[in-house]
């Protein structure tokens, strides 16, 4: 394994990149969940969107490790299914299989621009400052659905929005938990952001039965058959319209 994977040469350890390993998928085993969550708004059902994030993040991981061998976890992008809920499927009145084939076509277009290298040459033609502002507005579009989901900015019919109730539990949650990361981030404790996570997760458990609002998650099992419901639901031809050109060139452009 360390020759392998070189350890040697940049300088790390098996028991390092066994608990980077970790740290990363605490990290990002949120997505497991909010995945689903996002996208079964579109129609399509929470547990086969589960099954599809799950064995596309272990298998692209799994190919990042042993054939790019890169440390890199490869997983469904939080911008892009929030972008694919709520602007294409609920914003545009899109169906969900329309608007997955149009993700697969930018995918298309994304493997071509890669293979033939052309992607390198868009990337450096693109101004500096686009593409700071791309990514600027995803990370802001990202902020905006985590105030949202956290009750901190809820729907107003005067202003579009305002400012929820602090007393809400998903609220208190949620400023306990940023609060607490930001603390640990500036006192440079090592996986802060993994700390959070897990006493923001203890602390919701006894805030949501003090409000009355517990969990809606109900134990089932430790063993589930996956769903594969979800397998090539997505329609190519209606996908090519003119009018989707727009959303197809969307997905490319972001996956640069």
């Amino acid at each position: 394994m360390k020759d392998f994977f070189d350890l040697k040469a940049h300088k790390t350890t098996i028991s390092t990149e066994v608990f980077a390993g970790i740290a990363t998928f605490l990290a990002s085993m949120y997505i497991i969940v909010v995945n689903p969550s996002i996208l079964s708004q579109t129609g399509m059902s929470f547990s086969g969107v589960l099954t599809a994030t799950v064995l596309l993040s272990f298998f692209c991981s799994l190919m990042m490790g042993l054939y790019a061998r890169n440390p890199i976890v490869v997983a469904p992008g939080m911008g892009l299914n929030a972008f694919f809920t709520f602007s294409v499927v609920k914003g545009m009145g899109i169906s969900y299989p329309v608007a997955l084939g149009a993700v697969f076509w930018a995918g298309i277009i994304f493997l071509l621009l890669s293979v033939f290298n052309i992607r390198t040459q868009i990337i450096k033609a693109i101004p500096k400052p686009l593409r700071y502002a791309v990514s600027a507005g995803i990370g802001l579009f990202i902020t905006f659905i985590g105030f949202v989901n956290a009750k901190f900015i809820i729907p107003n019919p005067d202003t579009l929005v305002s400012i929820g109730k602090i007393s809400a539990p998903e609220t208190l949650t949620f400023l306990v938990g940023l609060f607490l990361m930001a603390i640990l981030l500036i006192r440079k404790v090592k996986a802060a952001i993994i700390l959070g996570i897990v006493c923001t997760t203890l602390l919701a458990i006894p805030l949501g039965r003090w409000y009355g609002t517990q969990t809606v998650v109900e134990w089932k099992g430790l063993f589930a058959t996956p769903d594969f419901s979800l397998l090539f639901a997505l329609d190519l031809a209606g996908s090519l319209k003119i009018a989707l050109f727009p959303v197809i060139f969307a997905f490319a452009f972001t996956d640069l």
